[in-house]
């Protein structure tokens, strides 16, 4: 007879299949309707063992007023076989599931007991929803930003050009500021990576693979173009064991360490001429 150890084992290895299907099934629906986007995709009242699984599907588009739902739908789509296990899909737009959140949660109580997120697009999604499923992206006080070489930078060049020659473009580079002077003329900052939608520390292994870090340890000099405006030129990296950083992050490092960039604030001419 099996002990508990094993049955535990195969109930996660058949949770693990489930989800693994689901994902194919959400993979299938991110391109299935031109002109729409898959927004979310979630897991809801997860009973793994059961025939029957349900997924909640929220797309861009024209508001709806229901929720459709497609009932039975064969998971393996690679096997094709009309047996179990099946999932009912409830689909409907962003906006019409972001309204009943509001005005009638009762109606929708059920989608959110028991649920696991499996794909979201954090562009799509309003405030109400990514709140209600806790989907965070960002810890608080990050600001994102572009790196800056020398060879992209000259003193004569402003702020508001540079700016003018990236803002198309995403942001490389994100930082949560530890420290800042009283004259806000230096600082230093947690790097972050933007990682699957979500932004996350650099790890100490992992910054060393960046322009902005080998151009440092070359000593070129090196610029952080922030949002909003801000010009800094990078002084150094420090990576730092501090277990207090862990609180500033939406990821802990394994070992609390983080690497650390210590900033200098620049100025268009016209202001440092002042």
């Amino acid at each position: 007879m099996a002990n508990l150890a094993q049955l535990d084992i195969k109930a996660r290895g058949g949770e693990a299949r489930i989800r693994a299907l689901l994902e194919d099934r959400i993979g299938y629906y991110r391109g299935v309707y031109p002109g729409y986007q898959l927004a979310l995709a979630v897991w809801f009242g997860k009973a793994p063992n059961t025939d029957v699984q349900n997924l909640l599907a929220l797309f861009t588009g024209p508001p709806m007023t229901t929720i459709a739902v497609s009932r039975r739908q064969p998971l393996d789509l690679r096997a094709g076989a009309d047996e179990p296990p099946f999932v009912d899909i409830h689909a409907t737009s962003v906006e019409y599931f972001s309204g009943q959140l509001s005005s009638n949660r009762d109606a929708v109580a059920h989608f959110l007991d028991r649920r696991e997120i499996l794909y979201f697009d954090k562009n799509w999604l309003t405030p109400e929803i990514a709140r209600e499923f806790k989907i965070v992206t960002e810890p608080d006080g990050l600001i994102r930003g572009w790196y800056v070489g020398a060879d992209q930078y000259d003193g004569s060049q402003t702020v508001r050009s540079l700016l003018a020659s990236r803002g198309h473009a995403r942001p490389e580079i994100g930082i949560v500021k530890t420290w800042e002077s009283p004259d806000f003329g230096t600082c230093r900052g947690l790097v972050h990576v933007e990682v699957s939608q979500r932004w996350l520390p650099s790890s100490p292994e992992g910054i060393t693979s960046y322009s902005y870090y080998s151009d440092w340890q070359e000593g070129r000099p090196g610029y952080f173009l922030l949002q909003g405006g801000a010009l800094y030129g990078i002084l150094k990296f420090e990576v730092k064991s501090a277990p207090d950083y862990s609180a500033l992050v939406l990821e802990k490092s394994r070992d609390d360490r983080y690497p650390e960039v210590y900033l200098r604030a620049l100025y268009p001419p016209q202001q440092s001429a002042a």
